[in-house]
């Protein structure tokens, strides 16, 4: 038996139907951003949500939450996910200063018989030390996330050819404030791409 719906009845300008149907078939929008248009286009023509689940294939529950997402902010703001949405972010600012500033010293101050580091011996030395540290969430991180977020301040700890050492007292703070920066602009670069998305 279908669930009765007890929120308002969704109202489209010409317009803005226009804009549902143009982006219910398009090819270049992600297929999350279409299936939303579909689901918002169903709702409109008198489907109710249970019908639009089977027919889209997609949860109840996301048919209805994307449905008053609409109706509380129209249908472009609507069709857009929340902010914040997305993979919740594990590891924070402090670990990965950390992870770095780690991945920045000699293995061999740190008690190994190696001038430089393996992405392996890197790992295990993070993964041994982090919960001491006070950084549990890097106990299960892998080679590949190291490896990316140290790619993402470029820096290679197995291609050193030279080392610089550390006389700056307020080298974590400073490192977090650059890290901070990076991170913003990156995510005003994908912001400025999402809007002009929508534009387009």
């Amino acid at each position: 038996m279908a669930r009765i719906s007890k929120r308002s009845k969704l109202k489209l300008t010409d317009e803005e139907k226009e804009y549902l149907i143009k982006l219910s078939h398009s090819r270049s929008q992600p297929a999350s951003v279409v299936a939303r248009a579909k689901i918002v286009l169903l709702s409109f023509k008198g489907k109710n949500d249970t019908e639009i689940s089977k027919e889209l294939r997609v949860a109840y529950k996301t048919v209805r939450n994307r449905i008053q997402r609409v109706l509380d902010y129209g249908v472009k703001e609507g069709l857009k996910d929340k902010p914040g949405a997305g993979k919740p972010r594990t590891i924070s600012d402090e670990s990965r200063v950390w992870l770095i500033k780690v991945a920045c010293t000699k293995p061999k101050d740190l008690g190994y018989p190696h001038e430089l580091w393996s992405q392996r011996l890197l790992a295990k030395h993070i993964r041994k030390t982090c919960f001491k540290e006070g950084h549990p969430e890097l106990s299960k991180i892998s080679q590949g996330t190291i490896s990316k977020i140290l790619n993402a301040s470029n820096i290679k700890p197995h291609k050193i050819r030279s080392y610089t050492a550390k006389v700056d007292p307020d080298f974590d703070t400073k490192a977090k404030d650059v890290l901070e920066v990076y991170n913003e602009a990156k995510k005003l670069r994908e912001d400025s791409k999402k809007r002009m998305n929508w534009i387009g």
